[in-house]
């Protein structure tokens, strides 16, 4: 009985592996807690992508003479996604498209304000890798500008 309880002492004041212990229940939390601090960085700089583009084109269209709106539609849309009037080069955020799907794509209202409001998709990291739920989401902006152009 006595080497037991000797035994059992011995065995309570060990602290090999508890560094292991440790490491095995902070790691996980640390990396989860650093992916997910990127992930949300990377979706703040979509929205504010995003939301600077809308602005240009509301701004553009909004120096416009009001007859000449509706007909600039296209090239506003362009100026929001792929930051030039013909729509070529890669898109400002990714997977985003001036008139896409549902949730992909820049609407524009003309007239006394012009209003641009744009659905941008982002991918999350965290979602795709980590989580068991959707990892696309879909950002919202809308900005609206009065019409200063010519009549």
């Amino acid at each position: 009985m006595r080497s037991l309880l000797k035994y059992l002492l011995r065995l309570a004041r060990c602290s090999s592996g508890s560094a292991l212990v440790e490491m095995t229940i902070v790691v996980p939390v640390a990396i989860s807690l650093m992916v997910g601090g990127v992930d949300f960085g990377l979706a703040l700089s979509t929205q504010a992508t995003a939301a600077k583009s809308v602005r240009d084109a509301a701004r553009y269209l909004g120096s416009l003479r009001a007859s000449d709106c509706t007909g600039q539609i296209a090239s506003a849309q362009n100026l929001a996604v792929y930051g030039n009037f013909a729509g070529t080069g890669n898109p400002l955020v990714p997977n985003w498209n001036a008139s896409g799907g549902a949730n992909n794509n820049v609407n524009i209202t003309c007239g006394s304000s012009i209003i641009v409001s744009a659905k941008i998709p982002y991918t999350s990291i965290m979602g795709a890798a980590f989580l068991p739920i959707g990892s696309t989401y879909t950002l919202d902006t809308q900005h609206e500008e009065p019409q200063v152009g010519g009549s």
